[in-house]
C-alpha cells in the first residue's frame, strides 16, 4: 500500500512539476492572436482537413464499410492510416483520382488514379502513414488482409444532406439602428466572437440530477429511457431498448475527455446501433487527458464501425514556431462541451450542453468495478491529482428539442470540427442578422483567433448591470479586465455574488486550490462570495446571471486558462423564463453554501502562485 501511495504521489508530482516548468515560458497576454489570416467569407476551398481511419488486422465490422472524408471548404485533408494492433499491417491504397502517400519517415510516393500502392503501416504506438487527399483525387478505397476493405467517400458526394446543413451562418450581427438598453446590446453584440442568431428556445429542460441527465443522452439515442435502479447497478450488459430510436443523421459528441467506463460503454453501444444505420458519428476530445487504456477501447471502436470517427485535439498550429507554441501544444485543450443529435424527424434533434464530461465520475459517486469487461478501465477512486483521477462532481445541464434552436447552434460545433488543421481557424464566417431582442443564442469562443474576446464580452455584460451580478464558478482566477468590471459594478452601488468551491481534485489541483484561497480571502470584504460543497461532490456549474434578465451557462471557468487558451461555448439567454429556472438552480446552492470571509484560510503558496504572472497565464 505505501509503495502504491508513493507512485501515485510521485506521479501527481511529475505532472504538477511539468505543469510547474512550462509556466515559466507561458505565452504572453496577446499571443497567438492572428491578424488578417480570418478566411475570406467568399467561400472557396480555403482549410486543410483531418481525419483518422484507424484500421484492425480483423478489419471493420461495419458491411460495405464507408469512411467519410471531412471535404467541406477543404483544399486538402491529411487522412492519417493508423493500426491499432502491436503488430504492423500491409494495405493496399487506391484512388480514382491523384493523391499522395506520406510515410512516417517523411519519404512520400505519389497515387496515380487506380493503381494501388502497398503500404504497411507500424505496429500501434509507432507511427502511422497519412494521405494526402485532394477534392480531384474522388473516392479512395483501403484494401487488407483476408478481403477487408474500407471505401473513403468525401462528405459533399455520400453525406449530401449534412454537407449543406453544415452551410449554415455561423455569425450574427447587429442591427445598428435599433434602439437596445444596455443589455439588449451585450445580447445582440457584434464582437469577434462567433455567435448564432437568437431563437426561441422552446422547451429547456435543466437536467441537474445525474441519472436524469444520462437518461436524457440514452433517450436521444434510444427514444426511451432505463430505470434508475438498472442505471446504479453499473452493468454495462444492461438491456438497451432500440424500438423507438429516431433516424439521425449527425451525432456529434464534444468533451474535454472521455473515457471506457460504465458511461462511456453504454455511450458506445449506442453509437454502434446509429452507425450500423449510417449514421455519421463524431468524437471530439483533447487527446492530452486520453489515457491509453481509454484511446484502444475508442480507437478500436472506430476501426470496427469507421462511421465514428475520432478527432483527437492538440493544438498544432503550423504557422506559428518557437517555445511558446510547444508549450501550447501540451496546454491548450478542447473545452466545449455538446451532446448533439440531429434527425430530419420532426422533434427528434436534441442538444445537451453543460459542464459535465463523458465518464462515470460525473454520473455516479462510486467508481465501478469492471474487471469483469477486460476491454473496459476500472478507474481507483483513490486516485489522486493525476491523469486517471476519479472525483465525483455535481453540475449542471441543459436539453434542447426545438428543431430551430438545436440546428442554430449545431452550426458552431460542425464548424468547430471543420477547422483548418494548420492554423486552428473555423470559418469562412457566413454572417446573418436579426432585430430579435431576446431569446438565446449560442457563442463558440477561439481565443487565439477572435482576439480572447470572450473576456471582453463578459465585462462588458457586466458593466451592463444596473442591479445584481450573480456568478457560479469551481475556479477563481479571472483575468484582470473581469476582475476590474466586477470593482467598477461593486462601487456604482450593484451587488455581486459568487458562489464558488475553493477545494480542487483536479490535476494540479493544490494550485487551483491555492488561487481559489487567495482569491476569496482578498475579496470578501468587496464581493459576497460563498462556498458550496456538497460532499463528497465537487460542484463543478459554470454561469453568470445579469440583472435576473441575462443568464449564461458556460463551459468557461472564471480564471486565466478559459479565456486565454481552451475552445469554450455557452448558451445565453436573454428575458426568458430559462433565466428564472437558472436563478431557482443557484438558490438550491445557496441553502447549504456558506459566506466566506475576508479571515477565510488562505494556502501557503497563494500569494507565490498569484504573483508569478506567467501561472497565472496557465491557470
Amino acid at each position: 500500500m505505501a509503495l502504491a501511495l508513493k507512485w501515485r504521489w510521485g506521479k501527481s508530482a511529475i505532472i504538477a512539476m511539468s505543469l510547474l516548468s512550462l509556466t515559466g515560458c507561458a505565452p504572453s497576454e496577446g499571443y497567438g492572436v492572428l491578424v488578417d489570416t480570418i478566411p475570406s467569407a467568399q467561400g472557396g476551398l480555403w482549410r486543410t482537413s483531418e481525419a483518422t481511419l484507424f484500421i484492425a488486422v480483423e478489419g471493420p465490422s461495419q458491411p460495405d464499410a464507408q469512411f467519410i472524408i471531412p471535404d467541406l471548404d477543404a483544399l486538402r485533408s491529411e487522412i492519417q492510416l493508423e493500426a491499432i494492433s502491436h503488430e504492423p499491417i500491409t494495405v493496399a491504397v487506391r484512388c480514382d483520382g491523384p493523391a499522395m502517400i506520406r510515410h512516417a519517415d517523411a519519404t512520400s510516393e505519389p497515387l496515380i488514379p487506380d493503381v494501388p500502392v502497398q503500404v504497411t503501416l507500424p505496429p500501434r504506438g509507432d507511427g502511422d502513414a497519412m494521405l494526402e487527399w485532394q477534392p480531384q483525387s474522388g473516392n479512395c478505397r483501403v484494401d487488407w488482409g483476408d478481403s477487408h476493405s474500407v471505401t473513403l467517400r468525401p462528405e459533399s458526394l455520400a453525406r449530401p444532406h449534412l454537407s449543406q446543413m453544415s452551410r449554415g451562418a455561423l455569425d450574427c450581427r447587429m442591427d445598428p439602428n435599433q434602439r437596445l438598453d444596455p443589455l439588449q446590446r451585450v445580447f445582440l453584440d457584434d464582437g469577434a466572437m462567433l455567435q448564432t442568431c437568437p431563437v426561441a428556445p422552446g422547451r429547456v429542460r435543466l437536467l441537474g440530477d445525474p441519472i436524469d441527465a444520462l437518461n436524457a443522452r440514452i433517450e436521444a439515442l434510444t427514444g426511451t429511457t432505463v430505470p434508475r435502479d438498472v442505471l446504479n447497478e453499473g452493468n454495462p450488459d444492461l438491456r438497451l431498448d432500440f424500438s423507438n430510436a429516431p433516424e439521425l443523421d449527425l451525432i456529434q459528441l464534444s468533451y474535454l475527455h472521455i473515457r471506457s467506463d460504465f458511461v462511456g460503454y453504454l455511450t458506445a453501444r449506442m453509437l454502434v446501433y446509429h452507425a450500423m444505420r449510417g449514421t455519421q458519428v463524431r468524437i471530439l476530445v483533447t487527446s492530452l487527458l486520453m489515457l491509453e487504456e481509454d484511446r484502444i477501447f475508442y480507437d478500436s471502436l472506430s476501426s470496427r464501425y469507421p462511421n465514428i470517427q475520432i478527432q483527437y485535439y492538440r493544438w498544432d498550429n503550423i504557422g506559428v514556431s518557437g517555445l511558446d507554441d510547444i508549450i501550447n501544444k501540451f496546454h491548450r485543450v478542447q473545452h466545449t462541451r455538446a451532446f448533439l443529435a440531429l434527425s430530419r424527424q420532426p422533434g427528434r434533434s436534441r442538444y445537451i450542453f453543460g459542464g459535465r464530461n463523458l465518464h462515470d465520475g460525473f454520473f455516479f459517486p462510486n467508481a465501478f468495478d469492471l474487471r469483469e469487461w477486460p476491454y473496459l478501465h476500472t478507474y481507483d477512486a483513490s486516485s489522486f491529482q493525476d491523469f486517471g483521477f476519479y472525483s465525483v462532481y455535481e453540475d449542471l445541464e441543459l436539453e434542447l428539442r426545438y428543431d430551430q434552436a438545436v440546428h442554430s447552434l449545431a452550426a458552431h460545433h460542425i464548424a468547430l470540427w471543420n477547422r483548418d488543421v494548420e492554423t486552428q481557424h473555423v470559418g469562412p464566417f457566413r454572417t446573418g442578422s436579426s432585430d430579435r431582442v431576446r431569446g438565446m443564442r449560442h457563442y463558440l469562443s477561439l481565443p487565439w483567433a477572435d482576439g480572447r474576446d470572450q473576456i471582453r464580452w463578459f465585462a462588458d455584460a457586466i458593466d451592463a448591470a444596473t442591479q445584481e451580478v450573480i456568478i457560479v464558478t469551481p475556479y477563481l482566477n479571472p483575468p484582470e479586465q473581469i476582475q476590474d468590471a466586477l470593482l467598477r459594478a461593486r462601487a456604482r452601488g450593484v451587488s455581486v455574488l459568487m458562489v464558488v468551491r475553493l477545494e480542487s481534485t483536479d490535476p494540479a489541483g493544490f494550485v487551483i486550490t491555492a488561487l481559489n484561497r487567495r482569491y476569496a480571502s482578498r475579496n470578501a470584504d468587496h464581493f459576497q462570495i460563498e462556498e458550496y460543497f456538497p460532499r463528497p461532490f465537487m460542484m463543478h456549474t459554470k454561469m453568470m446571471v445579469i440583472d435576473r434578465r441575462l443568464a449564461v451557462a458556460t463551459s468557461t471557468n472564471l480564471d486565466h486558462r478559459a479565456f486565454w487558451h481552451d475552445t469554450e461555448n455557452g448558451l445565453i439567454f436573454m428575458d426568458t423564463p430559462q433565466v428564472d429556472d437558472l436563478l431557482d438552480v443557484i438558490e438550491e446552492y445557496r441553502e447549504t453554501s456558506r459566506l466566506l470571509t475576508s479571515d477565510e484560510p488562505v494556502h501557503p503558496l497563494g500569494n507565490t502562485f498569484y504573483n508569478w504572472r506567467w501561472l497565472r497565464t496557465v491557470f
